[in-house]
């Protein structure tokens, strides 16, 4: 078995620095809008943050 107490092999705290990162996540926002989400995303050649449901409205797909 090994020996658990050498260098290297220390306990170590859980990473927490994941979930904090999760729960500070700044979400981008809708020009149209102004939804802020995950869905939101730079659409188009000139890059313009929209939500999907304005993006098919402004693509005419709807």
């Amino acid at each position: 078995m090994a020996d658990l107490t050498a260098p290297g092999l220390e306990p170590q705290d859980p990473d927490t620095d994941d979930k904090e990162a999760e729960t500070d996540a700044v979400w981008s926002e809708c020009v149209d809008c102004e939804y802020g989400g995950y869905e939101v995303k730079c659409r188009g050649a000139d890059g313009i943050p929209l939500c999907p449901d304005c993006f098919a409205d402004w693509e005419g797909l709807r």
